[in-house]
């Protein structure tokens, strides 16, 4: 029994180590001047590709596409909601998430009583107690 707890205590050693290592290993490289090269790069890239994609929007927005795309929008949604749509829409997903977490709820039972019964029929009985 003490060769047991030798090696399942070598074995958590090492784990243990392992755990160090890897810690170590992180924080070099976080500390690095190439991730810091590199996280400096990709804010840079990131901050251009917001200004571009800004400009291109304003552009857009700025056509008469856009603004009849705009205005074509904003009468959808309100044709939507004087409809109801939206209305009836999130009363039928409710019903439905109801009907799914009632047929789920039944189906976590089943599986529990089955769970059960096999471990019932699997443990030996001892019929002199």
């Amino acid at each position: 029994m003490s060769e047991e707890v030798k090696q399942e205590r070598s074995v958590s050693d090492e784990i243990n180590k392992l755990g160090k290592q890897f810690s170590e290993v992180i924080r070099t490289a976080w500390e690095s001047e190439d991730r810091k090269r590199i996280q400096g790069e990709i804010i840079e890239g990131l901050q251009r590709f917001g200004d571009e994609v800004t400009q291109a929007l304003q552009k857009v927005a700025e056509s008469d596409t856009g603004k009849q795309v705009t205005t074509q929008t904003e009468r959808v949604i309100s044709d939507v909601k004087e409809s109801g749509v939206a209305d009836d829409v999130r009363k039928g997903l409710l019903q439905g998430l109801d009907a799914l977490n009632r047929e789920l709820s039944r189906l976590s039972e089943r599986l529990e009583k089955e769970a059960k019964a096999e471990t019932e029929t699997s443990e030996p009985h001892d019929p002199g107690i």
